[in-house]
């Protein structure tokens, strides 16, 4: 437990996706909210507005669980707008997600698809506008820590919220919503470990 509480942040994400299968996907919405060793809490989320050929590959069921359509993402920045910002926040580990390696897999191949890339993670000084990447270390998914830690008999989203009483309503797949609820649950399993 020493290194995470010593460390320099901790970082939460979550995104939500056009397809399942990253090969076809891209983000519509991500959300990424880093604990500072000094108390500071930095929120940041974005809806992404995706390309119309990436529409073309999208999942009719993904979309719909995101609650997409195109009116609500009309202003939205493309990737390339944020992908900068992407990588400065997601540099530093721990790394924090619910069944994190989909987010994962996701941002990955967006990156990469972009012309993105990924670098080991003992690289230092990355400048993103060189479009180079890395993501934190450690990963750290807490559906696992759930599995080990939690007495609950699921451990997706909907049921941890329910067993650590966590409103759900209207709040499964926002990026924001489950990055700050994978937040809470951590938190709540990291302190039950302590004591």
């Amino acid at each position: 437990m020493a290194n995470l509480l010593t460390s320099r942040s901790v970082t939460f994400i979550d995104i939500e996706t056009t397809h399942l299968d990253p090969k076809y996907g891209t983000i519509l919405s991500i959300a990424i909210i880093t604990d500072w060793e000094n108390g500071k809490k930095d929120v940041w989320s974005t809806k992404i507005k995706p390309k119309d050929i990436e529409m073309e590959f999208a999942s009719k069921t993904a979309l719909k669980i995101c609650k997409y359509n195109p009116e609500d993402w009309d202003d939205a920045p493309s990737f390339e707008d944020v992908s900068c910002e992407i990588a400065k926040r997601l540099e530093w580990g721990p790394i924090v997600g619910h069944n994190i390696q989909f987010d994962l897999s996701h941002i990955k191949s967006v990156f990469k698809r972009f012309g993105w890339r990924q670098v080991d993670r003992l690289e230092n000084n990355l400048i993103p506008e060189n479009r180079c990447f890395k993501i934190g270390y450690p990963i750290i998914d807490t559906c696992a820590l759930a599995f080990i830690f939690t007495p609950s008999e699921r451990q997706n989203l909907s049921a941890l919220r329910q067993f650590y009483e966590i409103d759900e309503e209207g709040r499964a797949h926002n990026a924001l919503a489950d990055a700050e609820d994978c937040r809470q649950i951590f938190y709540n399993i990291v302190n039950m470990i302590k004591d």
